[in-house]
């Protein structure tokens, strides 16, 4: 008798533990990246205007840029042409960019064909600024 009482308590227990809060590391190692982050390295790596990149920046994100609205960082040429997430950990999404094969030779000396970037949320989860690394 005595395990039939533990078994509904150890189902409530799983249950509980398996419901992480958004500041536990489990809510960190998602497989998808946070939804802004995502929106900025789409925007970032096209030529074409991004729904709802503006209105994932952060009002001092916004107040840096020459541009406005959801073509900010639409250009003919972009940087970068795709992304793979590699993770985040707390307020930071980090990912692998692929450099476009087309830019300017100077932009990279020496060349490369991947940078790591590290995208910066605020506590709204809106992108507050990012940086680009070179591997070494």
């Amino acid at each position: 008798m005595r395990h039939l009482v533990l078994t509904p308590l150890a189902c409530i227990l799983v249950t509980a533990s398996t419901c992480a809060s958004p500041s536990s590391s489990q809510a960190t190692s998602r497989s998808e990246p946070p939804r802004c982050a995502k929106t900025f390295v789409n925007a970032i790596t096209t030529s074409d205007a991004t729904p709802g990149v503006w209105d994932c920046l952060s009002p001092a994100y916004q107040n840096r840029l020459e541009g406005q609205g959801d073509r900010v960082f639409a250009v003919d040429v972009p940087l970068w042409t795709r992304y793979r997430y590699l993770g985040a950990d707390h307020n930071i999404a980090l990912f692998d960019l692929t450099v476009n094969g087309t830019v300017e030779p100077a932009v990279y000396n020496p060349p490369v064909s991947h940078v790591i970037m590290a995208v910066y949320l605020d506590s709204a989860g809106k992108v507050d600024h990012a940086k680009a690394a070179t591997p070494s």
